[in-house]
């Protein structure tokens, strides 16, 4: 196949190169995003897939700048790569596009067939986000993928959280009640070329199917890593910190992938468990 990418050289986009290194990719810049419609439609044209996963960090300090980057980044730039594709020459056959499980409202058990969405900052984002993807023509498939916590060794929060734990500074998170759906950067770039071996369509929590509390998580981390779980973190300490970018993390969703489940996706990474200890260990 030959994959345009948007989003190349992030943390999610890096692994999804890696992991399907056996195709073509196309690494459509960021000028590439911002500049011309038609110009990008003649770099992604022929391609046979398009993925995006672009968009400013979501765990910035929510400051107005911020706010606006993160919207901004997220919507204009699916909007071009739309239009790009009612112009293009020869279409993608399906456009992928990243979500977020930030949709959902808190306190409550999802799947994909849920419409109980939260009516925050995120979940705004989020809406507007596919409601810009909701647009494309042309019988290009869409792909919505609704990525819940993604942990890696190498990007997103988990590596600044196991430096803590190893040195000692380690805890749970405001009341450690707060439930995580969480998945293993392996298993999400493993749900990407399934959906596409499958030719899926539609909206996908990519989820590991057990999500945990908060303290769990982070007892899962102090066993692994052999280190004390004693300082906690309360929910004022992280708005201190975070600013109103602390409710990632205070707060959460209970999010299962029954759609990758019903299709007979194998979770590599299942359980917090096996997460941990695989990237523990990197």
């Amino acid at each position: 196949m030959v994959i345009a990418l948007a989003g190349y050289n992030g943390f999610i986009g890096s692994h999804i190169r890696k992991r399907l290194h056996a195709h073509d990719f196309i690494m459509l810049s960021r000028d590439d995003l911002y500049g011309s419609a038609s110009a990008l439609a003649r770099k992604i044209s022929g391609s046979d897939v398009l993925i995006n996963t672009a968009g400013f960090r979501i765990t910035a300090r929510w400051t107005k700048k911020n706010r606006e980057k993160i919207h901004s980044s997220r919507i204009v730039v699916t909007r071009q790569l739309v239009q790009a594709i009612s112009l293009a020459e020869q279409k993608p056959a399906v456009f992928m596009t990243a979500s977020a499980i930030g949709i959902y409202r808190n306190q409550m058990e999802h799947t994909e067939d849920s419409r109980a969405y939260a009516d925050d900052f995120l979940a705004k984002v989020v809406r507007d986000w596919e409601a810009a993807a909701d647009t494309v023509t042309g019988d290009v498939r869409l792909v919505k993928m609704r990525f819940g916590m993604v942990l890696g060794g190498d990007g997103g929060a988990l590596p600044k959280l196991l430096r803590l734990f190893k040195w000692g500074l380690g805890g749970v998170i405001a009341s450690g009640k707060q439930v995580y759906s969480f998945i293993h950067i392996e298993d999400l770039t493993g749900a990407i070329a399934h959906i596409l071996e499958q030719k899926g369509e539609g909206v996908y929590n990519f989820t590991a199917p057990v999500p945990v509390t908060s303290k769990t998580f982070t007892n899962t981390i102090a066993k692994k890593l052999h280190r004390p779980a004693m300082i906690p973190s309360p929910g004022f300490l992280m708005q201190i910190v975070m600013g109103k970018a602390a409710i990632v993390v205070t707060k959460g969703q209970t999010v299962y992938p029954k759609k990758l489940l019903d299709e007979g996706y194998k979770f590599t990474f299942a359980t917090i468990d096996e997460a941990i200890e695989n990237l523990a260990e990197q």
